[in-house]
């Protein structure tokens, strides 16, 4: 009886033993897969803070690229223009031996616009503007210069309660309302343009829809106007958020872009 009682707590030393190390072998298992996740997710991290950090980059240079284009069709179009007229006017005077106080008042009248045109300007090229100005006036701008061109009838329409934006988030969500324009300009040949800011209990979305000639939406993308349409969704990807294409052929095209404030 000895014998078989200590036979029996050898096994059960050895059960016991064998246990403590499979559970133990299972923990550092689960420790390692754990970690190793851990390291995968912070690369991922990593990857897509880099991914972020290069759109905030493009969208700037991007912005900065089409102000200056903005800065030189305006001084072309309508500083250019203005001085010029005026010029004419102070030769004609130079040459006539009459003070013409109505002509001397339209080149004041003149220069004074001109100037006013130029504080618009400088103003259009601060780089913290848009991180200072709401969402609400750079997009209005961007609008209200279109509507000056004629080519097409725009609309802004605000619907909840405004909330700011994270600063780089709305930097990128301006680049994307501006692609979406662009797009519209460049291949919907649309009469009217609508933008609207919805702002959510969670996320700001916006809407941009147009009258123009559409497309098949449920079709591949192609050429530059489905690159745009991809780098629309990208961005709203690297933003937290997302966006959504819906799109007929003339039946015009609205873009939906949703982005959390945070």
């Amino acid at each position: 009886m000895p014998a078989i009682a200590g036979e029996e707590a050898r096994l059960t030393i050895l059960l016991g033993t064998t246990i403590i190390l499979l559970f133990g072998i299972a923990i550092i298992s689960l420790l390692t897969i754990f970690q190793k996740k851990s390291q995968l997710n912070q690369k991922e991290k990593e990857i897509m803070k880099t991914a972020y950090d290069k759109a905030i980059l493009q969208a700037q240079l991007e912005i900065q690229e089409q102000t200056f284009s903005v800065i030189s069709s305006e001084l072309h179009d309508n500083v250019g223009q203005v001085l010029s007229l005026a010029k004419v006017q102070i030769n004609i005077m130079n040459e006539s031996n009459d003070l013409n106080k109505e002509m001397l008042g339209v080149i004041k009248e003149n220069i004074g616009k001109a100037m006013t045109d130029l504080r618009d300007i400088a103003k259009g090229l601060s780089p913290e503007r848009i991180q200072l100005v709401s969402l609400y006036h750079i997009v209005k701008d961007e609008l209200d210069r279109i509507n000056h061109t004629g080519i097409l009838t725009t609309a802004l329409c605000v619907e909840g309660q405004e909330r700011s934006l994270e600063g780089r988030k709305k930097l990128i969500l301006f680049r994307i309302i501006q692609e979406c324009i662009q797009n519209c300009l460049k291949h919907a040949q649309a009469s009217c343009l609508r933008v609207t800011l919805l702002y959510l209990d969670g996320a700001l979305q916006v809407t941009v829809a147009d009258d123009g000639r559409g497309f098949d939406s449920d079709g591949a993308p192609k050429d530059q106007d489905g690159l745009g349409l991809l780098n629309i969704q990208r961005r709203a990807w690297l933003a937290g958020g997302d966006s959504r294409i819906e799109s007929k052929p003339d039946k015009g095209t609205t873009i939906i872009i949703s982005i959390p404030y945070e």
